[in-house]
């Protein structure tokens, strides 16, 4: 099972369609660094070696390098989730700096593997779902060029949704042009978390959809092997999440629950908490048990 671990509420976009359950939470959330990376030295210990950083944006972490670089000396493989922008320019929001330009060298130095999204190609279809007021391809693909420049690791993030399925064929084609990038991953729209949820009837695609844009894909594409496509199905269940305030669960979509689009952070299972010690073992011993079901 996967790990992913919030560490920053704040992001660099509003997404219509997002699904981070880190919005849900009250505002200023935050695990500190002392306590992630004692449980990640425990979990380590246990047989985890693999976390994905996620949020909110983990660029907008003030300490994001010093705790890379302490995660990255305990001997995992990161994962990193950003849009990125703060690897190309410092960020503001109503006058506050809200991320330091980041030194791409040190991300790709720390990070094995870098998660950035491209939903569309142009501007216009990637804001459907992504919300901004720049050029947002332009940025992302500057984003992936300074961090190619210094030899990252780059995967690609596309999200299939109603409003660019029409754009499958100049998308796969952008992409290809994109010859560095060490994965491509698409996923079908998901409707988690309370935005999601909110707007489901606005991105929501059937399996049927999903799979035909997968057959466009690969006729753009052919037989390529940097691409993973992961339907809604797959991922449903397939990883621990924990959130801004260390509660650790598993993400389950419930058409029941979620039914009145109105989603409460408290309805969910909860394995434990990280800023509970005794919760430790109870939570590496659920991300061990799923990977032995495997």
């Amino acid at each position: 099972m996967h790990l992913n671990i919030f560490v920053s509420q704040k992001c660099f976009l509003y997404c219509k369609g997002c699904y981070s359950f880190s919005r849900i939470e009250k505002c200023g959330q935050f695990i500190s660094t002392k306590t992630l990376v004692s449980f990640l030295k425990f979990a380590y210990n246990k047989g985890i070696n693999k976390v994905t950083l996620c949020g909110g944006d983990p660029l907008t972490r003030k300490d994001i390098i010093e705790l890379l670089k302490q995660i990255k000396s305990i001997g995992y493989l990161i994962s990193l989730d950003t849009v990125g922008t703060s690897i190309i320019k410092s960020i503001k929001n109503n006058g506050e700096v809200i991320a330091e330009k980041t030194p791409a060298k040190e991300i790709a130095q720390l990070v094995d593997n870098i998660g950035i999204p491209i939903d569309g190609s142009t501007s216009e279809i990637f804001k459907l779902f992504r919300q901004s007021n720049s050029d947002l391809l332009s940025e992302q693909l500057k984003i992936c060029e300074e961090l190619h420049k210094y030899g990252a690791n780059i995967c690609i993030n596309t999200v299939a949704h109603k409003g660019n399925l029409c754009d499958v064929y100049n998308l796969s084609s952008l992409i290809k042009k994109l010859d560095y990038i060490q994965k491509w991953q698409i996923f079908q729209y998901a409707p988690l978390g309370k935005y999601g949820i909110l707007n489901r009837e606005m991105f929501e695609i059937t399996e049927n959809e999903f799979n035909n844009y997968k057959s466009k894909v690969l006729k753009v594409l052919k037989d390529n092997d940097k691409i993973q496509f992961k339907d809604f199905k797959e991922r449903n269940k397939a990883y621990m999440l924990i959130d801004n305030s260390g509660n650790a669960w598993i993400p389950v979509y419930d058409e029941k629950l979620f039914s009145d689009k109105n989603i409460k952070i408290e309805e969910r299972k909860l394995i434990g908490n990280i800023n509970n010690v005794d919760d430790w073992e109870k939570i590496c011993n659920c991300l061990r048990k799923e990977d032995d079901r495997k």
